[in-house]
């Protein structure tokens, strides 16, 4: 199980996240052997929307997607119902990366695009009423901590320091961030009030700053945040616990197979004898042999009838 961490520094406008991935990267790469780069910024991606959704007062989804020419070509790194992730990475068949070091500095995250965008979507369940919500994450930078603090500091109007570690005795396969966020002055802050929570948030960027990759992969976040900011105390929350959960079910198979239509669903079993979706995700597979197939033909001619027996208004 892989956990996230809240904290807060006393009497500051400042909080901050950790944390640390590694059985949801092992689950994500279980079907696809990603080379070790595309594995740190996949772990990057869903620290990413781990740490975004932990900060959402709605349940629903926070998504970061992107599109391109490059060597990857398409990416999903979500986090729904605020602890529940999958990610996707998907690359060209001669996609070929850069060695990287192992704070995984070398994530030309533009370069692997080629003139791709990168997305960050947060989707509400229906029941909250909202609209989606879609920003471009700019690729000026080089590595996606230093993208995001763009994308914070423009979209969300707060100054933010991102840090990313990969552990290298595990192969790529943990990642732990650590993010720090200045909020907003108390509306009734006196001016030496504002001044003192600037100094704090300069002096406290400049630590963080100081962490070696050794240290922010392998530390636990108590012992981090001690050696890191011992002058200034913090309150750690308590540990919310995430794991790598899909969303495919047997339902929504039925209903993409239904798409095709009766003639398409007869010929592919009668090719095939049975039909077989495999989920990309997590690899499950769903298999239909002439009595689903019966079943699903069934449906689509059921659903036919009801739309010619619906009344018009």
């Amino acid at each position: 199980m892989d956990h996230l961490y809240r904290f807060s520094f006393t009497n500051l406008p400042i909080r901050g996240q950790w944390v640390r991935l590694q059985s949801t990267l092992e689950a994500a790469g279980q079907y696809r052997a990603y080379p070790a780069q595309v594995s740190q910024l996949l772990g990057q991606m869903l620290a990413t929307v781990a740490m975004v959704a932990d900060n959402l007062k709605f349940s629903g989804a926070v998504a970061m997607q992107s599109q391109g020419n490059g060597a990857l070509r398409r990416s999903l790194a979500e986090c729904r119902n605020h602890t529940n992730l999958r990610g996707i990475m998907h690359l060209t068949d001669d996609a070929s990366f850069p060695q990287s070091n192992s704070n995984g500095s070398n994530h030309d995250i533009g370069a692997w695009l080629s003139r791709g965008q990168l997305a960050l979507t947060l989707i509400p369940d229906e029941e909250t009423g909202m609209q989606p919500y879609q920003g471009l994450v700019a690729l000026e930078k080089q590595d996606l901590a230093s993208c995001l603090e763009d994308y914070f500091a423009r979209s969300e109007q707060l100054d933010t320091r991102l840090h990313f570690a990969n552990n290298t005795e595990t192969q790529g396969r943990c990642v732990t961030g650590l993010l720090l966020q200045r909020l907003p002055n108390h509306p009734d802050a006196s001016e030496a009030d504002r001044e003192a929570a600037q100094d704090a948030w300069e002096t406290l960027t400049a630590l963080s700053a100081t962490v070696t990759s050794t240290e922010l992969g392998e530390l636990d976040v108590q012992t981090l945040l001690l050696r890191l900011f011992h002058e200034y105390p913090c309150v750690l929350q308590p540990p919310k616990s995430l794991s790598y959960q899909c969303t495919c079910n047997s339902d929504r198979t039925d209903s993409t197979l239904m798409m095709l239509g009766k003639n398409d669903l007869s010929t592919l079993l009668l090719e095939q004898g049975e039909i077989t979706v495999d989920c990309e995700f997590c690899g499950h597979r769903y298999a239909y042999d002439g009595g689903a197939v019966a079943r699903l033909i069934e449906q689509i001619d059921e659903l036919a009838q009801a739309k010619k027996e619906k009344p018009l208004h």
